[in-house]
């Protein structure tokens, strides 16, 4: 299984996150997953990627020229693929992914997880989408989607496109539950 890992690219979070980012890219490795991620050498995004590929896993870094022009691509990664631009990136982490999971970000991580949300929702992909919830990250984030389904902006049954994991333990479950989950369009 590919699992898509949207996370931040910082260097500047608390240790707890780097620390959760090398456990889960530990775990994808011994469950005999590939990270499929951003292909950046920063952050979580390199402490996912770098424990998988210590961990004996594979991994499949996606970047746009724009951003592996400034120095920043990761080596030594199973595979980097250079795309022409954002757009071109994020189909391909689609394409190629069996699974979405989005650990703490920014807004990178807030656009690509929102956007696998919609696509699913619209029945273009029925894959599993999984929030890791580290120290209640996305609590506030989770408040706001009850608000908009209280408020009829967002249906009810829609709270199903995703799961909410509080720690790296729980993703695995979810991604063999999620498999035959489905929903049906919006339209």
């Amino acid at each position: 299984m590919n699992i898509c890992v949207f996370c931040a690219s910082s260097d500047l979070l608390a240790p707890v996150f780097y620390e959760q980012a090398r456990l889960l890219g530990e775990e994808i490795a011994r469950h005999s997953c590939e990270v499929v991620y951003g292909g950046t050498n920063c952050g979580l995004m390199r402490e996912v990627a770098q424990a998988a590929l210590r961990a004996g896993g594979k991994v499949k870094g996606i970047i746009p020229a724009c951003i592996q022009e400034k120095g920043i691509a990761a080596t030594g990664l199973t595979e980097l693929v250079i795309t022409s631009d954002m757009k071109e990136r994020k189909q391909k982490m689609r394409e190629t992914a069996d699974a979405f999971l989005a650990m703490p970000g920014g807004w990178g991580t807030l656009e690509e997880i929102t956007e696998v949300i919609t696509l699913k929702q619209l029945g273009i992909h029925n894959k599993p989408v999984i929030f890791l919830n580290i120290e209640g990250f996305y609590d506030s984030f989770f408040s706001f989607i009850q608000e908009s389904t209280r408020g009829g902006f967002i249906a009810p049954v829609y709270e199903k496109l995703y799961k909410i994991a509080r720690t790296v333990p729980e993703v695995f479950p979810y991604l063999k539950e999620e498999k035959d989950l489905c929903i049906d369009s919006k339209y």
